[in-house]
């Protein structure tokens, strides 16, 4: 039914350039795969992928790792918490007080007025002391605490470790399915390259008169198709090289763009110069 469509449409397109045409028509010239590659503005060839190793060191930045660091960290702080906790065996306290201390008094008989005394005595009085409470459990329980504490150090830099072990594993598994499709596309371009050739040769046979409609109907189903498979296999690096530049914290499309857009004003300045 598709093939009946197509060859609707095709009569259409081509029956009126068929009459006008003669025998010996100008043939088109074949489409390069460079045509192709610019007709679809693709420059993913030209896109250089930074060495494993460099992708590798800037994932230790990603946040998953960051925050496995930072729970590391914490657990340290605890280590040396649980080294310093035979301190809370002891206690010490301490008093200071200062200030006079008043005397009133009052004297007086049947020939003497009353009299009133007042005496006043400046006083500094201090005090320290200390205690020590020994709780069994605790005591016995110190060596214990350290130990745990450093395990739970110890779990936090393996966690780290894991979690960055799985994120390399990840990177290289895009950073091998890239460069692949890359190589890929590389021949899909060829190929469509080649299918648009042969389009416009069978449109140009079937002007002359050389070949049927149903010849050029194949030849055009066969382009659509590789079309559709370089589109789709475009449309797959591109997401790969975005997961890639997330996960591995390593910018590569955006300097692609950068060059792109340092590239295009070069060539507007060299054209206007001539």
């Amino acid at each position: 039914m598709k093939q009946l469509y197509a060859i609707i449409i095709l009569i259409f397109l081509f029956a009126g350039y068929a009459k006008s045409q003669e025998t010996h028509g100008t043939q088109q010239s074949v489409t390069t795969q460079d045509e192709v590659n610019s007709s679809i503005n693709i420059d993913i060839a030209k896109i250089k992928l930074p060495p494993l190793s460099v992708l590798y060191e800037n994932a230790r930045s990603t946040p998953s790792i960051e925050i496995l660091e930072k729970e590391k960290q914490l657990q340290k702080k605890l280590l040396a918490k649980e080294k310093r906790s035979w301190m809370s065996l002891f206690n010490a306290f301490g008093n200071v007080s200062h200030g006079i201390a008043d005397n009133i008094g009052s004297s007086t008989d049947p020939t003497t007025p009353l009299i009133y005394r007042y005496t006043g005595t400046e006083q500094t009085s201090w005090s320290v002391g200390g205690s020590v409470t020994l709780p069994l459990e605790t005591l016995f329980d110190l060596p214990g605490k350290i130990k745990r504490q450093r395990i739970q150090v110890d779990i936090a830099e393996l966690r780290k470790q894991q979690a960055y072990e799985e994120l390399k594993i990840q990177i290289a598994h895009l950073y091998v399915q890239i460069l692949s499709n890359i190589e890929t596309l590389q021949r899909s371009a060829e190929h469509l390259a080649l299918y648009k050739g042969a389009s416009a040769i069978a449109e140009q046979e079937y002007r002359n008169r050389r070949t049927t409609i149903d010849a050029v109907a194949q030849t055009k189903e066969k382009e659509f198709g590789a079309n559709q498979g370089f589109a789709s296999l475009r449309s797959t690096i591109n997401d790969q090289l975005l997961m890639l530049e997330i996960i591995s914290h390593t910018p590569i499309l955006t300097i692609q763009e950068e060059l792109s857009v340092t590239e295009g004003i070069d060539k507007n300045e060299n054209t206007e110069l001539k």
